[in-house]
């Protein structure tokens, strides 16, 4: 087994993570970092699988798969490690703070530069939330539209039309939303959208007040 692989090696990957996971600031590293990482995990790939082909159960297959998974894993966190640090940097150059990038990767750089164009776009030097208020106000334009009658509303409306209306007279009505099921004199209701009915004129007079239904024929509802 070679001791080096594409010029890196099992220990610099863990020494990259423990550099980087002690330090509260970007550590200096080589420019071309994420290359050479991608380059030895390629080949240790490529090593591992080889020998477990030809000996699955030998103890270089099972340090090879070992240092596979653990090199995966630290270079992933020394990446998530340099992000975050570049993100509070990007949010410092936002701020009007001018952070030091010398020691980023050109590939790092990158990311500095669309982070800062995004965070940038979304800033608002002016915003006073104490006298601005919200953000997103209701247009001034916008109607409110009543809630639909319940049953029992229904049931209270038929109550009252009865007392001051004759009930056998029929309204043909073409029913614009469903109804909930409410009580008539005679029967219970069911009103689908769409529905075309002789309804008796309280009811019918109810339903057309809530904008429930139209009128399509009728002796008159007035």
């Amino acid at each position: 087994m070679p001791a080096e692989r594409a010029d890196m090696t099992y220990e610099d990957i863990m020494g990259l993570f423990r550099q980087e996971y002690k330090s509260a600031q970007l550590t200096k590293v080589d420019p071309r970092l994420y290359e050479r990482i991608g380059a030895y995990i390629k080949t240790l790939r490529k090593e591992s699988e080889r020998e477990l082909a030809m000996s699955p159960m030998s103890q270089t297959s099972m340090m090879l798969n070992d240092q596979l998974k653990k090199a995966q894993d630290k270079a992933k966190r020394v990446y998530e490690l340099r992000q975050r640090k570049i993100s509070l940097l990007a949010i410092r150059k936002v701020a009007g703070d001018d952070p030091d990038t010398g020691n980023m990767t050109p590939d790092e750089l990158i990311l500095m530069s669309s982070l800062i164009s995004v965070l940038g776009a979304h800033k608002d030097s002016r915003a006073d939330f104490e006298e601005l208020g919200p953000r997103f106000t209701q247009p001034k334009d916008v109607v409110e539209l009543p809630d639909a009658p319940t049953a029992k509303a229904c049931e209270a409306h038929q109550e009252q039309a009865s007392r001051e209306a004759p009930t056998d007279e029929l309204v043909l009505v073409r029913v614009l939303e469903d109804v909930p099921t409410f009580a008539g004199v005679d029967k219970d209701y069911r009103l689908k959208k769409e529905d075309v009915i002789s309804l008796p004129r309280n009811i019918a007079k109810t339903l057309i007040s809530h904008g429930k239904a139209v009128v399509i024929g009728s002796a008159g509802l007035a």
